[in-house]
């Protein structure tokens, strides 16, 4: 999985971490929370710089219902489906 929004979403996880984790560890399969050791003052930063770099919004339903990486990947892609096309400037 190469796309950029993926690349985006491990790289503010590693970031987010604190766990000692390389972007080559997080996988489709990893857990936010047991795996990645993400609390919940972690996951809310985390998830509004998400929000802020795809100009998207997460409710909180939506927070609680990830346990992936790839959970998390799924809905912002769903997300950015949804989103209507930018206007050109």
């Amino acid at each position: 999985m190469a796309d950029s929004a993926w690349e985006t979403i491990v790289k503010h996880l590693v970031e987010a971490s604190d766990e000692e984790i390389s972007a080559e560890d997080v996988t489709n399969e990893t857990l936010l929370r047991e795996d990645l050791d993400l609390g919940s003052l972690q996951a809310i930063t985390l998830v509004m710089d998400l929000e802020e770099n795809f100009d998207i919004a997460v409710e909180d339903e939506e927070l609680e219902k990830l346990e992936t990486v790839g959970d998390l990947h799924d809905l912002i892609e769903t997300k950015l489906e949804a989103a209507p096309p930018e206007e050109p400037a």
